[in-house]
């Protein structure tokens, strides 16, 4: 019995450290498709030279819209395993 609670116990800090891994994976994720997009917007917005950022705008929400996505469905993807 006690060789049972010894592999329940080093299996939860691999579960643990498991976790942390898979969404700090998905925080960089969600990082750096906003970031790639917004910059991406403003060089467009440079290269057009506009006065309003409207590239900026719609690149950086468009990254936000799919970022949320991608989170969701790696959440809900997590939650069925």
């Amino acid at each position: 019995m006690s060789d049972e609670k010894k592999d329940e116990t080093q299996k939860d800090p691999v579960r643990k450290a498991s976790g942390f891994l898979r969404y700090s994976g998905m925080a960089m994720q969600m990082l750096g498709t906003i970031l790639v997009f917004t910059y991406g917007g403003y060089k467009l917005d440079e290269w057009q030279q506009n006065k309003i950022p409207v590239w900026t705008l719609v690149l950086s929400l468009t990254s936000i819209a799919a970022s949320l996505y991608l989170l969701i469905r790696g959440l809900s993807q997590t939650g069925k395993r």
